[in-house]
């Protein structure tokens, strides 16, 4: 047998979370290879954050012109090219693709092309190589699409949300299986460029925010052409071919069935880890989840976990995070390295967006928060009427007895951006009263925050006081 190629630090995984724990541990001085199977750049600039966000820019531009709200400026039908959209999409992937392989190129580690298994608790196998670590490694193999076991789903032809970054005909009709950030971001995007879009899902949309959003997001899209949100509790079956598909269900008033042109199964993602060895490194698996410590540990010491890979809270930040608590852990710099897990931010870019941050009134509650929470409606907004804004609600929760903030949920226009200022105050574990010490201009938006920190002073006493602007 061949001596195995020696590194101090192996890292399985060349996206957000890979790249950032292998430049952290070249930057802790660790010798380090970073091996990555096909493209560079990982999900976030190749399919996910930055092509979706070019897509949606060119839909708002489409909806705004043709179903704005301000009296004496005229409507207008856009002229629509898909297929250029989708090109003008691939242009700026190509652009973020370069800048982040810039980056990969000068961070200080050795990059291999090639998938990466593990064959011992130190060792793995990449390329009919053997590669030996001796400080530690990390597993940010990203993640792959999910898929629910419908009744009938395997004989029937469908498209993922990595499917849809390759289409260049745009869909009569499509029928959208699932309402987390992908399904209505891509449901959103399709309805814009003129689709008809059948949007089925178990649950309400954004039900996780709390009542208040949930409901507004009711009202949102009863509102958006081209889009129906249909309820089901039991799924019936699934059939069609290339050019239909029919989805029957049990709805709340007996059974239904919608059809579309194209099926769109956006039920999320889970961890990229199968045939990457883990047992022969003594890496516990549950429920199809790495197990893992605040470090972002395995059950292998020497082995950490980051980004997807860890099949929690696939987000780009929290995968840097992670990516830079593991490669401190793998490259064993001395100290504790745990990973932010209180400020939990989540964004969905629907229009208007959503934007979640710590904990909402019923988590906070069950945490063992006494909890005083207050709502505003951006329509009865200063700045939002100016604005001729129809739809969007603003929640903020802090504890009773400190007054420090909890958590807040935002859907109305430019939640996307707002959401950080309260991210920065609970950062600092500031209250409702550091709220109302800030100078804040008007007319604005996030002026809106200073009148839930007001409200929620004056409701202080009382058993879960809740106050509405």
């Amino acid at each position: 047998m061949s001596q195995a190629t020696e590194y101090e630090v192996i890292v399985i995984g060349g996206g957000s979370a890979g790249s950032m724990a292998a430049s952290t541990a070249a930057a802790a001085g660790a010798r380090t290879v970073m091996f990555n199977e096909g493209e560079l750049g990982g999900l976030c600039i190749l399919r996910g954050c930055m092509p979706t966000k070019t897509m949606l820019h060119a839909a708002h531009l489409v909806h705004e012109a043709a179903n704005h709200h301000t009296p004496g400026v005229g409507r207008a039908e856009l002229d629509l090219d898909f297929r250029q959209i989708m090109a003008n999409k691939d242009a700026k992937v190509a652009r973020f693709k370069r800048a982040k392989v810039e980056g990969i190129e000068s961070g200080g580690y050795q990059v291999v092309g090639a998938r990466a298994r593990f064959t011992g608790p130190e060792t793995v196998e990449a390329g009919g190589t053997t590669y030996r670590f001796t400080r530690g490694a990390v597993v940010a193999s990203g993640s792959v699409p999910s898929l629910p076991p419908l009744p009938g789903l395997e004989h029937v032809p469908h498209i993922d949300s990595d499917a849809v970054m390759r289409l260049v005909e745009r869909p009569g009709s499509l029928i959208t299986v699932g309402v987390g950030a992908i399904g209505m971001e891509m449901s959103f995007f399709f309805a814009r460029m003129g689709t008809r879009v059948e949007v089925v899902s178990r649950r309400p949309v954004f039900q996780d925010a709390g009542p208040g959003i949930a409901n507004e997001m009711r009202i949102v899209l009863a509102a958006e052409p081209n889009l129906t949100h249909h309820l089901y509790e039991r799924p019936l079956s699934l059939a069609g071919d290339d050019s239909s598909v029919t989805f029957r269900f049990m709805g709340e008033n007996g059974e239904k069935e919608v059809e579309g042109d194209r099926l769109l199964m956006a039920t999320g993602r889970r961890a990229n880890v199968e045939g990457l060895g883990l047992e022969a490194a003594g890496i516990q698996i549950e429920r199809g989840r790495i197990v893992c410590d605040e470090e972002m540990r395995t059950t292998n010491p020497h082995v950490f976990v980051a980004g997807d890979a860890s099949g929690e809270r696939l987000i780009l930040h929290v995968a840097n995070w992670e990516g830079k608590a593991a490669g401190l852990g793998a490259a064993r710099v001395a100290g504790s390295h745990p990973v932010e897990r209180r400020l939990r931010l989540e964004i969905v870019f629907t229009d208007p967006p959503l934007a979640m941050l710590g904990m909402n009134r019923e988590q906070a509650a069950s945490a063992g928060h006494d909890v005083v929470e207050a709502t505003a409606r951006f329509p009865q907004t200063g700045r939002a009427i100016t604005m001729d804004v129809q739809h969007g609600i603003w929640v903020l929760q802090a504890d009773r007895s400190s007054g420090e903030v909890l958590g807040c949920q935002i859907l109305g226009p430019r939640a996307d951006d707002l959401v950080h200022i309260v991210s920065g105050v609970m950062y600092y574990r500031g209250t409702v009263n550091d709220l109302l010490q800030m100078p804040w201009y008007h007319p604005t938006l996030s002026e809106v925050l200073m009148e839930l920190a007001r409200s929620i002073q004056r409701a202080g006493v009382g058993d879960g006081a809740v106050v509405e602007l």
